[in-house]
């Protein structure tokens, strides 16, 4: 199971790229947290090239996410761009699209950079960006066929106004061989994962609908304060906020120890039936 979710990049300068995530048509709608990684993944690339593979992103801030809940299957078109770069960090912003319809806009979303060798081996990235540069993607790549890697929360305690629920991070995972061969540290798209799953129910309840019809439809301030290794145990709280507009907002927050780990506010609204 790979956690490379940039199957070909075919264009990339120094401040922006466009790559595409292959799917089979009509293969079911990507979860929100994979399209994020995706394009955030695009954006590494640009950087990782840009410091000749000596320096590399690692998720910190994402400002904001919209979603559209429109993707129709197939493959995923990704756009990437550098809004600033300095010795310490990038700042990008980006977009997915499918059948031609946008399905996320990403913006404000902060990476800070850390050495490259740290995480990973500098020559096998240079390698694996060539690939995908031809169209031909490296051993283990294409992360969005098959099985997808996801999140595995505990059970949730549920409330009239907040949820609860532990998230024990994995000794040992296939997804660590990407994420980072050098320094496994769990992703902070799953991590954003395992939020939804825990905001999802609670956002349904107060929107009176099964918890299928309550859409992810904004992410705000999701923020990563350190990093998860395996083996850890995270607590997440949910808990409702005042209304956005005719959707609902929950906050949820990730520690362990009493330290807090990562926050967001997530948006949502009743999806129209299938």
């Amino acid at each position: 199971m790979s956690f490379s979710f940039v199957d070909w990049i075919t264009a990339i300068e120094s401040d922006r790229a466009r790559g595409t995530l292959r799917r089979a048509h009509g293969a079911p709608p990507l979860p929100p947290w994979l399209v994020i990684e995706a394009v955030g993944q695009l954006a590494a690339w640009i950087a990782m090239a840009r410091s000749d593979f000596v320096s590399r992103p690692v998720a910190a801030l994402v400002g904001e996410v919209r979603l559209s809940g429109a993707d129709d299957g197939g493959s995923v078109d990704l756009e990437a761009r550098i809004d600033r770069l300095d010795g310490r960090a990038i700042l990008y912003s980006g977009s997915a699209r499918a059948g031609g319809t946008q399905i996320a806009e990403l913006a404000r979303c902060v990476g800070p950079l850390l050495p490259t060798e740290v995480f990973d081996d500098p020559a096998a990235l240079r390698q694996r960006l060539a690939a995908l540069r031809a169209g031909a993607p490296a051993a283990g790549a294409g992360g969005a066929e098959g099985e997808l890697p996801g999140a595995q929360l505990a059970a949730i305690d549920l409330d009239a106004g907040s949820a609860r629920a532990q998230l024990h991070i994995p000794t040992a995972a296939p997804f660590f061989a990407d994420h980072f061969p050098r320094r496994p540290v769990y992703p902070a798209s799953l991590l954003a994962d395992a939020q939804n799953q825990l905001a999802g129910p609670l956002a349904a309840q107060l929107l009176g609908v099964a918890p299928a019809r309550a859409r992810l439809s904004r992410v705000a301030d999701f923020k990563v304060r350190s990093f998860s290794p395996p083996g850890q145990t995270l607590e997440l709280v949910a808990e409702v906020r005042p209304p956005a507009g005719e959707g609902v907002r929950i906050a949820v927050s990730a520690s362990t120890a009493g330290k807090r780990i990562a926050s967001s506010a997530l948006e949502y609204c009743v999806a129209p039936p299938v």
